[in-house]
């Protein structure tokens, strides 16, 4: 799968829409996050236990559309691969830039927060270097952002230093993955879930 099809499949409005149609009240960013969080802590996650944790996360029992599951098991497989590619091309799950500039910074401030999230989830207890401790304290300040970036104001300079926050971040996670996980450029994690 290409990685433009595989980034397709971490559109934030695609996982809105499946929580909407779901009747989920909880963010699609803060749940990538955590997804992202708890890979790059350097513990595997297999399919069916990031299904147990979305079922959690969203407070569901079971998905009302087969559609639905498959959103989320594509979500988990694309953010997979692209983490293990080698070509950091993974990218947060957080509104584009269609979207009004505070709500890019409200999901961006939520999928850091899920990240963290995601990260002390994983359990993994090993000593941290400082580079990685940074990378934690730099994304829990980020989340703590949230009512700042909701009076966020649209102009150029916001702008430019929302993009930047978005390229630290996503390069951060990649950079975190791969101090814990080898790198394979042949990887592609769609191929071998079956969705059922």
């Amino acid at each position: 799968m290409s990685t433009e099809m595989l980034k397709d499949a971490l559109d934030f409005d695609l996982i809105a829409d499946v929580f909407v149609s779901e009747s989920i009240s909880a963010s699609p960013a803060e749940l990538h996050g955590q997804l992202c969080g708890y890979l790059a802590s350097g513990v595997t996650l297999p399919l069916e236990d990031w299904l147990t944790m979305v079922a959690e996360f969203c407070d569901i029992e079971s998905w009302k559309e087969d559609a639905s599951r498959a959103a989320i098991v594509e979500l988990y497989t694309a953010t997979l691969t692209l983490f293990q590619n080698g070509e950091y091309a993974l990218v947060p799950c957080i509104s584009d830039e269609d979207a009004e500039l505070c709500e890019r910074g409200v999901t961006l401030s939520q999928w850091a927060h899920g990240f963290l999230a995601g990260y002390g989830l994983s359990g993994q207890k090993k000593e941290l270097n400082d580079e990685i401790k940074q990378v934690l304290r730099d994304f829990a300040n980020i989340s703590a952002m949230q009512a700042d970036m909701r009076s966020l104001e649209s102009n150029n300079d916001n702008e430019t230093d929302l993009t930047e926050l978005v390229e630290y971040v996503r390069l951060s996670a990649m950079m975190l993955y791969s101090e814990h996980h080898q790198v394979n450029p042949n990887v592609d994690h769609t191929k071998q879930n079956s969705l059922h």
